[in-house]
């Protein structure tokens, strides 16, 4: 609404005032669509990115990246631990604010020794969100102590409305990250680090690839794609976190098989309420909430359990970041001996199967909070014990580190 009032400026009230006079017959009207469009919009995109981060010591074209496609609040919150930190004060908020829904919500966690031994950090990002829009004096207490462990926010201003963030991995402290990311052997070693964590604002479709193309062609080196988002499930409940190791992309048509570095072992000790399955297939399609029982029923019975929205196009441009020619259309790749990093976690927001089980019947509360900080676990954990395997190496290379095998 502020947008559209800026835009009328004026005549802002009197054209809400037509609009409500009588029936109105919308068009809309895309001001660019070519791919040349496409490609400018992005290149305006990496600009702005460009442009605020390297005066500030973020030097994406010559640092090692590990691009992560996620939200702007898992990896930042545990990073930074504010909110662990700022318990006693978001508890005395809640009380003194009567939530009454989050207090219970908090009494159920305490009731279940599982939730509070190891998962009370959930609730209290949770309940953040709401301390923070009304205690403005905290906002500047977060925005400092992500400042402290190199956290650089960047809103997008051209092109695409795909925020990032920007992410020295030497500015970590262990003194400060969530308790599930500490006790990590050899973490000191990252003091040595010259790498980024580069996290956008999981965009979707062909504009997920876009971004990724564009960003693996300019960035030091790629170290590691990473992708946490949002999906429906065929087979799984609201809040469960599916782990896929074959896409099809309706976009290009392509099946994608390749080596997911995550499974359910390290989702897992970190979920209470919501299972994790892996060994998934799953289908990028145009939307999710374009596709009709019978479509589904088709996949479904060839062992289709995803439904999504960015994967195959991501998985795209990483095909083109490791084999010499653009991506082909309508067949099986092997992506099994890409020597990438490559992770995709998603966690389910919709069963399209049960009727009144998606987005539009209510908010996912605790049960969506969970399974997000559970996938941003094992996306930080992975990129923080793979970048001090990086720097235990002589010449500290990346291209030949990925053949190396530990254990997360």
């Amino acid at each position: 609404m502020q947008r559209l009032a800026g835009a009328l400026g004026q005549y802002f009230v009197p054209n809400l005032r037509a609009v409500a006079a009588g029936r109105k017959h919308i068009r809309i009207r895309q001001l660019a669509g070519s791919l040349a469009d496409y490609r400018k919009a992005t290149a305006l995109w990496w600009a702005n990115l460009r442009e605020i981060g390297k005066p500030q010591g973020y030097d994406l074209e010559g640092a090692p990246v590990y691009f992560v496609s996620s939200n702007l609040h898992a990896l930042s919150n545990l990073f930074s631990g504010f909110a662990v930190r700022e318990r006693e004060s978001i508890l005395e908020f809640l009380h003194e604010s009567r939530h009454q829904d989050l207090l219970e919500e908090y009494e159920n966690v305490q009731d279940d020794d599982d939730i509070s031994s190891s998962n009370e950090p959930n609730f209290l990002y949770y309940a953040a969100k709401k301390f923070l829009s009304e205690r403005p004096d905290a906002e500047s207490r977060k925005h400092e102590a992500e400042q402290q462990v190199g956290v650089l926010e960047i809103p997008a201003r051209h092109g695409f409305d795909v925020g990032a963030q920007l992410l020295h991995l030497n500015r970590l402290s262990e003194n400060l990250l969530d308790p599930r990311l500490c006790g990590i052997p050899d973490f000191d070693l990252l003091e040595r680090s010259d790498a980024l964590i580069m996290n956008i604002d999981y965009p979707l479709g062909l504009s997920a690839y876009e971004l990724l193309s564009h960003v693996s062609s300019r960035v030091g080196r790629l170290a590691g794609v990473y992708i946490m988002g949002k999906a429906a499930t065929l087979n799984g409940r609201i809040g469960d976190v599916m782990i896929p190791n074959v896409i099809h992309d309706e976009h290009s048509q392509n099946t994608y098989l390749f080596n997911n570095v995550f499974h359910a072992g390290h989702i897992a000790p970190y979920m209470s309420l919501g299972s994790v399955l892996d060994n998934q297939k799953a289908i990028t399609a145009y939307g999710t909430f374009l596709q009709n029982a019978q479509y589904m029923d088709i996949f479904y019975e060839e062992g289709y359990t995803i439904l999504e929205m960015e994967a195959g196009p991501y998985l795209s441009a990483v095909y083109e970041s490791v084999r010499p020619r653009r991506h082909p259309t309508n067949e099986i790749i092997r992506l099994y001996e890409a020597l990438l990093d490559v992770g995709i976690v998603h966690y389910a927001s919709d069963t399209p199967f049960s009727k009144g089980q998606n987005l539009g019947a209510g908010s996912l509360g605790y049960a969506g909070v969970e399974p997000t900080y559970a996938a941003a676990i094992a996306i930080a954990r992975r990129i923080m014990r793979l970048e001090i395997e990086r720097m235990k190496l002589p010449d500290r290379g990346v291209t030949h580190l990925f053949s190396t095998q530990f254990a997360l």
